[in-house]
């Protein structure tokens, strides 16, 4: 069985606040220490498993995870720009991981809640529905045939993915969130010993096909409201979008991965965009 590992770093054991995740702070080295720790808790169980393993890391510039610091038998992709993003290396596949996973942006007490850019984005919603990362990146996966099995993070994350995946769904909290900048936290190796029992039930149901993907009826309408109309006029700029109102842009395609591709150009274009000129 060949797992893929989606590794973002907010949801990981003992981060609760952004300079812990921000490269170029004293702190990020915690945040690079920490997601280590878990995607190499989920890896060695994986490899005990019998699986296969590749691992994205998906976290701001998606160069916080070094090779030589994983099992030798372990692919790492990294950098970006990735057409896939965080989800790049799934095709081919059997089951997705999600490792280090947040809550989309205005969940209450989620550690470091946002939908990919705390700055630029109030809300996603996907055929109507709110989605954070976790539904946009299982949408992405589901078009590529690829079920997600696991989703590791704070509480509030596991709940935000059991209610849109499904009660089949394994999810691994390794912290409870207080608010936004606090949690109630498990040690190291406490999480580690969590993580890997999740990931041994994962690999169960994926083997017994109790998982399937999650691939809502198309065309597929997306609607991404910007948090502010500056930023919505940058990103009206990326053909295909229609502007809704002052902050919202709606794209509609019968082809789930021009989804990726257009937010991603939106998104950008929206973040160059300067709001003191």
């Amino acid at each position: 069985m060949r797992i893929f590992i989606s590794a973002d770093m907010e949801g990981c054991t003992g981060i609760v606040r952004p300079c812990q995740v921000d490269a170029g702070t004293e702190e990020y080295a915690l945040g690079r220490a920490m997601m280590l720790h878990d995607v190499r808790a989920v890896a060695e169980t994986l490899l005990r498993e019998g699986c296969s393993v590749v691992v994205a890391d998906s976290h701001d510039r998606m160069i916080n995870l070094e090779a030589r610091d994983l099992p030798e038998e372990v692919e790492l992709i990294s950098g970006t720009p990735r057409v896939l993003g965080m989800v790049e290396g799934a095709q081919g596949c059997d089951g997705a991981f999600f490792v280090g996973y947040h809550a989309m942006a205005g969940t209450e007490k989620a550690v470091l809640d946002h939908t990919m850019s705390t700055g630029a984005i109030h809300e996603v919603r996907l055929g109507g529905r709110l989605v954070g990362e976790t539904g946009l990146n299982a949408f992405l996966c589901g078009a590529l045939g690829v079920p997600v099995a696991l989703v590791t993070g704070d509480e509030a994350v596991g709940y935000e993915a059991s209610a849109l995946l499904g009660e089949d769904l394994v999810t691994c909290a390794v912290k409870e969130g207080l608010g936004r900048f606090s949690a109630r936290l498990l040690t190291p190796e406490a999480a580690a010993d969590r993580l890997s029992e999740a990931v041994g039930e994962a690999v169960g149901r994926l083997g017994a096909g109790r998982l399937s993907c999650w691939t809502p009826p198309g065309p597929y309408r997306l609607d991404v409201r910007f948090q502010c109309t500056h930023q919505a006029d940058g990103a009206s700029l990326v053909p295909g979008g229609e502007r809704m109102d002052g902050r919202t842009l709606r794209f509609v395609t019968p082809d789930p991965l021009e989804i990726r591709r257009w937010f991603e150009g939106a998104l950008t274009s929206a973040l160059s965009v300067r709001a003191d000129g």
